[in-house]
């Protein structure tokens, strides 16, 4: 059973699925908790797909997109389009545009490498170096800022988690 509500709040509408198993629900727009029970329920179907169409049309409706709605197959038949493909690619879509798709490929290619943190980086440095100046010299080299080195080092070494014995280092 799927029912259509609506939230008093925002007035935005959502699905719930079994409805009469739950004692409340979150309005997904604007995350006030209902009690199901003072729900207004707008549509109640066993059937999904009608419960998302009268959703659908209760949206369009108080958008003044009724008759715009009422061109659109149902959206059932739309769902069932997309998930068997009979939708544009992403490269037919990037062509249409009159972008190159290899293009945008590559620039949005960024499994080359992996980004570090400062405190990773900063760990690397001491693990690397027993000297409080190395080895936030080696962090400044890698792309820290130096007062961030220096700062994240005495958090290490605050939390515990590092040893500074008179600028003698360790991880622990």
């Amino acid at each position: 059973m799927y029912a259509v509500v609506g939230c008093t709040d925002c007035g935005g509408y959502w699905l719930l699925s079994d409805p009469d198993d739950q004692d409340s629900a979150q309005c997904p727009t604007c995350g006030r908790t209902h009690q199901i029970q003072k729900l207004k329920r707008f549509h109640t179907s066993p059937d999904r797909d009608s419960a998302v169409e009268a959703r659908s049309r209760l949206l369009a409706r108080k958008r003044g997109d009724e008759a715009a709605f009422d061109r659109v197959d149902d959206a059932g038949e739309l769902e069932r389009a997309v998930e068997e493909g009979t939708g544009v690619d992403e490269r037919e879509y990037l062509d249409r545009s009159g972008l190159d798709a290899d293009t945008v490929s590559e620039a949005g290619d960024v499994s080359g490498g992996s980004s570090r943190s400062r405190e990773e980086i900063l760990r690397d440095a001491v693990a690397e170096h027993d000297d409080r100046e190395a080895a936030v010299a080696e962090a400044v080299a890698d792309g820290v800022p130096e007062s961030a080195a220096t700062d994240l080092l005495d958090r290490l070494v605050r939390r515990g988690e590092a040893t500074d014995a008179g600028g003698d280092l360790r991880l622990l």
